[in-house]
């Protein structure tokens, strides 16, 4: 019996060991795991913190414990309706090659203006699918000028509710298909109702100079930066450097006038030269004649100066006239020889 009894007690014993061996063993993986968590990677659900212990700015996706998004993107977010901003959008100069100096932002990349958008009355006509294509630049506070902005920067609500910054009373954009700073893909693009440009530092729109624009009765001709209907003269002499047109003739057909080396718009043929008027102004030709405006033609679209006097005529992209009178509508590039104003 005394011999049971010990035997008994040492596995009590053992067993006693073993549980106390037990509770060791699973108080250090309680340490462990509390020591990992103190010294882990120093991400954390909120992800308020930066690696470097800065703030990380900028909206959040996915789904949090406190109700906000998870995962935190860069400082940029994107609106409801494609919308592209910062915290506080910066508006910056850059110096393209082909273009000059131009809007980007912060990045570097390109800024865009849409020419049916009304300037200056804090609206834009661009959204769905137009708004994808073209992310207006949004803000979550006054944008700011960079060195050499000199346009007047506004914010005005989207329908979204979203913030969008507008230069010189144009909305901004980006186009999607630029895809780094530098980019100038949408310059001059015919899209969603309208042309794209991208804009000066004061605010300006970047439009070349000598332009094509399709007409219903007589084809593509050439247009200025503005849209409006360019001519050519017979009286002038063909790559002579010289204009015939002075005086009364140029107040009713002004001269295309460039302070710089001309821009020529997309597909155009002809080549564009100047030469220096009488007046000291610097004139633009396209393919040696001469270039002018008609100042009866009250908005783009219209000739009506085609075929004046029988010797003036819109030019193709090549730049030779088109001596066609072609229909007499007023807004559809129509033309009509019945107003005698001219030489």
């Amino acid at each position: 019996m005394d011999r049971l009894r010990k035997i008994f007690n040492r596995q009590i014993g053992v067993c006693y060991s073993m549980a106390q061996t037990r509770r060791r063993w699973l108080a250090a993986l309680a340490a462990s795991a509390s020591l990992a968590g103190c010294i882990g990677d120093g991400d954390s659900d909120g992800g308020s913190e930066s690696d470097g212990g800065g703030k990380v700015y900028g909206t959040t996706t996915g789904s949090g414990d406190d109700g906000s998004d998870g995962d935190t993107a860069d400082d940029e977010n994107t609106s409801e309706d494609g919308g592209t901003g910062r915290a506080a959008a910066s508006i910056q100069t850059s110096d393209h090659e082909q273009l000059g100096e131009i809007l980007v932002d912060g990045d570097g990349t390109t800024l865009y203006m849409f020419e049916p958008d009304p300037q200056g009355e804090g609206s834009s006509t661009c959204s769905g699918d137009c708004a994808a294509a073209w992310p207006p630049l949004t803000t979550e506070t006054n944008p700011e000028s960079g060195d050499g902005v000199t346009a007047s920067l506004a914010t005005f609500e989207r329908s979204d509710g979203s913030t969008q910054v507008a230069a010189n009373g144009w909305p901004l954009y980006y186009f999607a298909q630029d895809s780094e700073p530098g980019d100038v893909a949408g310059q001059g693009i015919d899209g969603f109702g309208g042309y794209w440009w991208v804009l000066r530092p004061d605010g300006t729109p970047v439009r070349p100079d000598v332009q094509i624009r399709e007409h219903s009765d007589l084809g593509n001709i050439l247009v200025d930066g503005e849209g409006m209907t360019l001519y050519m003269f017979d009286s002038d002499s063909q790559g002579s450097g010289s204009s015939a047109c002075s005086g009364g003739c140029a107040d009713a057909w002004p001269p295309l006038t460039v302070e710089e080396e001309p821009m020529a718009g997309t597909d155009l043929d002809a080549e564009l030269t100047t030469f220096d008027r009488s007046g000291g102004s610097t004139q633009v030709a396209a393919n040696g004649w001469p270039l002018y405006n008609y100042a009866q033609d009250s908005e783009p679209g219209d000739a009506t100066g085609q075929g004046v006097q029988d010797g003036w005529w819109v030019l193709d992209p090549s730049g030779a006239p088109i001596r066609d009178i072609g229909g007499s509508s007023e807004g559809d590039f129509g033309g009509s020889s019945d107003d005698e104003t001219g030489y």
